[in-house]
């Protein structure tokens, strides 16, 4: 074989490399972004899922049925947070007011707990709704609203 073979075969290795490395690139691209549009879906559900809770205790009225619902959503949906953020996204652009911070992925144990914490605080919250209905309202909000701010404090920023 001649050296411009050889060549040849060089170059044409080098753009097939080059192309399977772009192609990886834009498929951890498309995970990053993927990961965290899936990561604001669930918050913007949760945000949701608390909302009548929040109502509640500040006066409205009392809704046994949709108090309930609520703490039940909240544990659930607290439950995907490790779950969401199993592809680092550290160094991504996020868009958003708000965003998650780089160092969840240097405190991964951490934020894995706050997650279980606020999982556990709408369990406590869904038997205080249960077993005090209406006067329990805001020990109930009391068992979920500092879980999540706990978790907001450390691992989100403002932008």
């Amino acid at each position: 074989m001649g050296k411009t073979m050889m060549k040849r075969i060089a170059l044409a290795s080098a753009v097939v490399l080059s192309s399977l490395m772009s192609v990886n690139t834009m498929a951890a691209a498309d995970d990053a972004a993927k990961a965290i549009t899936d990561r604001r879906a669930v918050f913007k559900l949760l945000s949701f899922a608390n909302a009548p809770l929040g109502g509640m205790a500040r006066g409205g009225e009392f809704n046994a049925e949709a108090a309930t619902e609520a703490a039940e959503r909240v544990a659930m949906l607290a439950g995907m947070i490790p779950a969401l953020f199993a592809t680092n996204t550290a160094g991504e652009v996020q868009p958003g007011r708000y965003i998650a911070a780089d160092r969840i992925w240097d405190g991964m144990d951490d934020f894995n707990q706050k997650a279980m914490d606020l999982v556990n605080g709408a369990n406590a919250a869904l038997e205080i709704l249960n077993t005090q209905g209406a006067d329990g309202v805001r020990a109930a909000v009391a068992e979920i609203g500092p879980k999540c701010g706990a978790c907001h404090d450390v691992y989100r920023v403002e932008q």
